[in-house]
């Protein structure tokens, strides 16, 4: 599967940017979104839960300066 279309180099040769399809953009764009949503459903598992009014004296706490 070739993914890029085009190079745009510098006037020595180096690659300095790829063209790709916008469908192959969009799908690898996809996977990425993805990803980082996965990764931040995974961290928010792992941190604790809390009752609304835990919450507000929090949220109260932060506002105060307090914590």
């Amino acid at each position: 599967m070739n993914l890029v279309d085009s190079f745009i180099t510098d006037k020595d040769g180096n690659i300095k940017d790829v063209i790709i399809a916008y469908d192959t953009f969009k799908k690898i764009e996809s996977l990425l979104l993805d990803t980082g949503l996965g990764k931040a459903i995974e961290e928010a598992s792992y941190e604790e839960d809390y009752s609304l009014e835990e919450a507000k004296i929090i949220i109260h706490e932060i506002d105060d300066g307090s914590v």
